[in-house]
């Protein structure tokens, strides 16, 4: 059987018949996998080539740069678990790349069915050529790694409510009731201790119960010592000055402040406040068709934490600022009230854009 050379029935061009690409515009799609990566180069409706490589940075740099010597190599991959430093070593060696967002890249249905690697980094390259894909903003590498942080303690919190219903499920399974002044979200030291009693009257659920809570307890020690790193990062040269102007508004402390300025990075990437509310997701969608128009409420785009984050941080604000509780209460007698306080949400964004910008704390009562 004839191996085949391309993900197309386009013809496949030779490297060798063109002699000089100086100056002229290849477009490169890589499709990224654990072991290897599908390297598709694509020039002025032609497939050039459509390679297997390595997984490794160096390796994709080498490659184009023997292959299409003096050519404006233009790359794109999707986002994803590989993160950015694929663009960061091509950006070094001087060839351009972006990374463009995955649900952004569109497809025909007969992609879709005869889905490839080969098919999937063609289909980066076409696109970008046709001037369809866009890059997403590309964080610096030290806010890149000091962001894990808090991301890494909102998996810890995640962990723990997990662990803490897993505990409580068990009980509820054995038929141990929970006291009542024992049976809310928190959960004391009186509370733990009373579940090791429990444990000590079954011998056979008394380890179950125990590691259970050593599980609790653990992931509790993390958290806080999590917290006490972001606390100490929120003092840093670098955040100080941010920090303390994001938490003069009421409803933002320390974690909310540290989530907004980590995810956000710098607030002058975003020219108007329309991007950023975009970015966090407060942006109203809607679906027309016709003379048909629905609205869909805001959109399913978003940053997931910090949009929800910046919701609970509303919550306490219309209870501290007398202006934002006005708003709501006006609010509320047109929509419900968890509409409505994605509106105050929305201005809470929009004075923390304007906070930063201006470098001016916060005003109580200020109606904007």
């Amino acid at each position: 059987m004839k191996k085949q050379t391309s993900a197309t029935t386009e013809p496949q061009v030779k490297g060798s018949t063109i002699v000089d690409f100086s100056g002229k515009p290849i477009y490169v799609g890589i499709d990224m996998h654990q072991k290897s990566w599908q390297v598709a180069q694509y020039y002025d409706g032609l497939t050039l080539g459509n390679h297997h490589l390595t997984s490794n940075c160096q390796s994709v740099v080498n490659f184009l740069r023997k292959r299409y010597p003096g050519a404006a190599l233009k790359c794109v991959y999707e986002s994803g678990s590989w993160g950015f430093e694929l663009q960061r070593a091509l950006t070094a060696a001087g060839i351009h790349c972006i990374v463009t967002n995955a649900s952004d890249v569109p497809g025909s249905n007969k992609e879709k069915m005869n889905k490839t690697d080969k098919v999937d980094a063609l289909r980066l390259a076409r696109h970008y050529a046709a001037g369809i894909l866009k890059g997403i903003h590309v964080p610096e590498q030290a806010l890149q790694k000091e962001r894990n942080l808090i991301r890494f303690r909102k998996k810890l919190r995640g962990d723990l409510t997990r662990s803490k219903n897993r505990l409580k499920g068990l009980l509820k399974f054995q038929g141990i009731d929970i006291p009542e002044v024992f049976n809310g979200a928190t959960w004391s030291h009186n509370f733990m201790n009373w579940i090791e009693v429990q444990a000590t009257k079954d011998s056979l659920l008394e380890d179950t119960l125990l590691l259970m809570l050593d599980q609790v307890r653990l992931l509790r020690q993390l958290l806080l010592k999590s917290d006490r790193k972001l606390r100490a990062l929120r003092y840093s040269d670098k955040y100080k000055k941010h920090a303390d102007l994001l938490i003069s508004i009421p409803g933002i402390g320390c974690i909310t402040a540290m989530l907004f300025l980590m995810e956000v990075g710098d607030i002058h990437r975003f020219s108007t406040f329309d991007q950023l509310n975009s970015f966090v997701g407060f942006y109203p969608g809607s679906h027309s068709s016709g003379e048909k128009e629905q609205d869909t409420g805001i959109t399913q785009r978003r940053h997931n934490q910090l949009r929800t984050a910046l919701v609970e941080s509303a919550w306490i604000a219309i209870r501290v600022d007398p202006a934002l509780l006005e708003a709501y209460q006006q609010l509320v007698k047109k929509m419900k009230g968890s509409e409505a306080i994605v509106r105050i949400a929305r201005k809470l964004l929009r004075r923390m854009r304007a906070i930063l910008l201006t470098g001016m704390p916060y005003q109580k009562g200020v109606i904007a």
